[in-house]
């Protein structure tokens, strides 16, 4: 059966006719009589073209942490607009957001904006090569950096026979036309594997520019570092060298408003931000402090982008920490978020099922199984049909969370106790239907 109405059909049918399968993402898909065309959105509900409403748990896989149309963020978007929106110099929003960044994260020293997130790992990468004069970059399984050549290695949706043993793993290409050549400047690890991580930089220690790792795995089940996982990484990447960059573009702003450094005590020497910083509006940085920031300050390593800094963006971010910075979303986040993962979790032991909870109340994630994984490879055994058929039998309902069991849920401070009561109910019957 069809999720789509008859209003909803058409308009995707006439997507078809316009975009490469309807869609601008390839993770948009999810076939012919089930991709969801929405109309618009409004706090924490999204609307498709025959009026439905979804309590919104995608979130447009995370940027949105107030709640779509957030008044605070429109008006300002809408004074900048009215101001000019990109100029290519810098400008006074840009400025005004890179100091609230600041505050809100007080470990980072200065910082660039360009537009997303694969950009900020992109120009991160590049920034960490040229300081270091180092070519391997050392990434986790089941972590994605973005859609750029250097970082597609053993993401999301690989299974876990491909990626080798784990004491020595096979770097898996995510797609076509990656030049083969790159895959001998990366190495992956399976995460929270330390011992890994120290058997690596013992053999080519001297080689590694930047070790890049999601502190929170946010394509893979929000699995959490171990305690002493990410305080060793600093110390491996400080005693040889090597540039520890955060990967915080669904973590930051999001976990914690100073985000990894925050919630884990750990600090990198870059961070790239995306994501949760601008509301849904598109905005990027990458963050640091100490040496590695002379790599720009000096020259010789390109950053560069037309609409980096722009008006409007920065005027998204400025507005999104200010109002995450009173306190009061991540109260609102923390008290949703907990009685959801609370009520779950009691819903799941009732009916029997095997599983865990994973992550924090911002962004959490459901293992369908009866061994809580550490890491990808662990991930990868949860039980996928059970939760598809969970899923898709509570987005009937009127509940989106994304159908891949590896994508977190998302939340913003826009939902309420009632939908969390409605979320729970649908959650049960969906349940119960699932398990037959």
């Amino acid at each position: 059966m069809s999720i789509q109405g008859p209003k909803t059909a058409e308009l995707f049918d006439r997507a078809l006719a316009a975009l490469v399968k309807g869609v601008s993402s390839g993770w948009r898909y999810w076939g012919d009589d089930d991709t969801i065309v929405l109309t618009g959105g409004k706090g924490a509900y999204v609307y498709d073209a025959d009026g439905k409403r979804y309590i919104d748990y995608h979130l447009g896989f995370g940027p949105v942490i107030l709640g779509h149309g957030d008044e605070h963020v429109t008006e300002a978007v809408s004074r900048a607009v009215a101001n000019g929106t990109t100029f290519a110099f810098t400008q006074e929003q840009e400025v005004l957001a890179a100091e609230v960044i600041k505050q809100a994260v007080p470990w980072v020293e200065r910082l660039r904006f360009t537009n997303t997130g694969t950009e900020a790992t992109m120009h991160a990468t590049r920034l960490a090569r040229g300081f270091t004069g180092r070519d391997i970059i050392v990434k986790f399984e089941g972590t994605y950096h973005g859609a750029h050549d250097y970082v597609m290695f053993s993401t999301p949706g690989d299974a876990a026979e491909a990626l080798g043993s784990p004491f020595s793993p096979v770097p898996v290409v995510m797609s076509s036309g990656m030049p083969r050549p790159i895959g001998g400047l990366v190495r992956t690890l399976p995460f929270n594997d330390l011992g890994a991580v120290e058997r690596l930089f013992a053999r080519d220690g001297a080689n590694i520019a930047a070790l890049f790792v999601e502190p929170m795995l946010g394509n893979s089940m929000a699995i959490e570092p171990e305690p002493g996982f990410l305080e060793g990484l600093r110390d491996l990447c400080t005693a040889h060298g090597a540039v520890l960059v955060f990967d915080e573009v669904k973590t930051g702003f999001r976990i914690a408003v100073g985000g990894a450094a925050e919630a884990y005590d750990v600090t990198p020497d870059l961070a790239t931000f995306a994501k949760a910083m601008g509301n849904g509006l598109p905005v990027a940085a990458i963050a640091g402090w100490g040496p590695v920031l002379t790599g720009w300050d000096r020259g010789g390593i390109v950053q560069a982008g037309t609409y980096s800094g722009n008006a409007v963006s920065t005027a998204a971010a400025r507005a999104t920490i200010e109002r995450l910075l009173t306190g009061e979303p991540m109260a609102q986040l923390d008290r949703v978020g907990n009685a959801l993962m609370e009520g779950t979790a009691k819903i799941l032991a009732a009916k029997g099922v095997e599983s865990a909870v994973l992550g924090r109340p911002a962004m959490f994630s459901f293992y369908l199984g009866d061994e809580q994984p550490i890491d990808y490879r662990g991930a990868t055994s949860h039980n996928e049909e059970l939760y598809e058929n969970l899923v898709m039998g509570m987005i009937e309902r009127g509940v989106m969370p994304s159908p891949d069991a590896l994508e977190p849920w998302f939340l913003s401070a826009a939902h309420s106790d009632e939908d969390v009561a409605t979320t729970l109910q649908v959650f049960e019957e969906a349940l119960t239907e699932a398990l037959g």
